[in-house]
């Protein structure tokens, strides 16, 4: 997770970056919409794609060297003090996450639910290619999907401009209100990521730009100016809506008073395109072979030559004097280590080694005990290379105490000889 987070945030921020400084003032609008929502997704998405080739891309060494500082590799034996506690600072962080995550959800579903009641309930009038949505509050001429949300009475009077709903069908004509849409649920899942609302803020400020090209189209631009100007102290507090946001209105001023594209915009088109290939091609591409060139390094530890007999690679691992872990997640918080998809290798007794296997498991550094779930433990013969074991029983909770050799078991599935045999202890 850690890994897939580094590396999306360095596409996003990267691609913000260019579109901040060679597209975000020049109007090439449509480009830059379609730029912007890219950039998001393909920053979301090449992190999970994993295609395996020879080529190393450019970027691969640095974001690897930034990766691979995350697995731990602890040495030594632990001396007991204190007790366990299952309560870690990264259930918490997950704790906050479903929480901010649910509240956002919920508000994206009120403001559904509020402006479909909106439509449901107020009278309708076709328009062109939209329905205007006749409401009995005051309001700032809004849109959503294709219909347009205005105050009746001023619309019956005539007391609104006709470049503002020519304003809100060009969002409605456009399908802006689908944009909106993905990034408030993208929003409602990497909250957390800051560069997640900067792309928000430019991508509804761009569609701003958009209607106003549309509104502008045989329009006197002063006029409109004082449109915009008149309404300033208004606003809308749906946030799926789209309308006159007072806080962009500056820049939309400014918008409007620039010239069409200039002769480099095709070469900043082209510059955006390319980094957005480049970025793909480095993050969704990896190494065929992994990188096992650090395992020379322990040939001489005891629990190399058993590792090596299993067909197993060190990876996010952990040494003691009488237990080698790993797993394919592997943190460390208050001298407790928890392991997902964990594996223990015990120091052989005589001529026995045990592996303990769990989908989750916790070492207590300081009271030296494992606690796992649901999982095996199997004894090998030492000298034999048959990986075949010796005994093995499946448990859906163990307690071992690796200095005393103590282990607590409850429902347990014990083989001996090819023989099972059900015990519940």
């Amino acid at each position: 997770m850690m890994i897939y987070f580094i590396e999306s945030t360095f596409c996003l921020g990267l691609l913000y970056g260019f579109y901040h400084f060679f597209l975000r003032n020049q109007k090439i609008l449509l480009f830059n919409r379609y730029y912007l929502i890219f950039s998001v997704i393909i920053s979301i998405i090449i992190p999970l794609i994993d295609i395996p080739i020879d080529y190393q891309p450019p970027f691969y060494n640095v974001i690897n060297s930034i990766t691979t500082n995350t697995v731990h590799f602890i040495q030594g034996e632990s001396i007991p003090v204190s007790g366990f506690s299952q309560i870690t600072f990264q259930s918490i962080l997950i704790a906050i996450f479903i929480s901010v995550s649910a509240f956002l959800l919920l508000r994206f579903v009120i403001n559904i639910c509020r402006l479909t009641q909106k439509i449901v309930k107020n009278k309708k009038l076709n328009y062109n290619k939209i329905s205007l949505v006749l409401v009995e509050e005051k309001v700032i001429p809004h849109s959503f999907l294709r219909y347009v949300f205005i105050h009746k009475s001023d619309f019956e009077n005539g007391r609104i401009e006709k470049e503002l709903i020519i304003h809100e069908e060009a969002h409605c004509m456009q399908y802006h209100s689908i944009d909106v849409i993905l990034i408030q649920l993208l929003t409602i899942i990497f909250w957390f990521n800051p560069l997640i609302w900067f792309y928000k803020n430019s991508i509804l400020l761009n569609h701003e730009y958009l209607a106003d090209n549309k509104a502008l189209s045989g329009e006197d631009l002063n006029n409109y100016q004082r449109i915009l100007l008149k309404i300033l102290l208004h606003s809308n507090s749906n946030t799926l809506v789209s309308g006159f946001k007072n806080s962009f209105i500056k820049y939309r001023l400014d918008m409007m008073t620039q010239n069409f594209p200039n002769n480099n915009a095709i070469l900043r088109k082209l510059s955006a395109i390319s980094l957005i290939i480049i970025l793909a091609i480095t993050f969704s591409c990896s190494k065929e072979t992994p990188n096992t060139g650090n395992l020379s390094n322990f040939k001489n530890e005891w629990w190399f030559p058993i590792l090596k007999k299993h067909n197993l690679t060190p990876g996010g691992s952990n040494n003691f004097e009488k237990v080698f872990e790993m797993g394919t997640t592997n943190s460390i918080t208050n001298r407790i280590v928890t392991l997902e998809n964990a594996l223990f290798l015990l120091k052989p007794d005589g001529d026995e080694y045990t592996i303990i296997r769990s989908t989750k498991a916790f070492h207590d550094l300081d009271m030296n005990i494992i606690e796992a779930e649901e999982g095996t433990m199997e004894s090998y013969s030492l000298k034999s290379e048959d990986i075949n074991p010796l005994r093995k029983f499946s448990f859906a909770y163990l307690k071992y105490q690796v200095n005393d050799q103590k282990v607590e078991v409850k429902n347990i599935n014990i083989t001996v000889n090819n023989t099972i045999q059900n015990q519940n202890k």
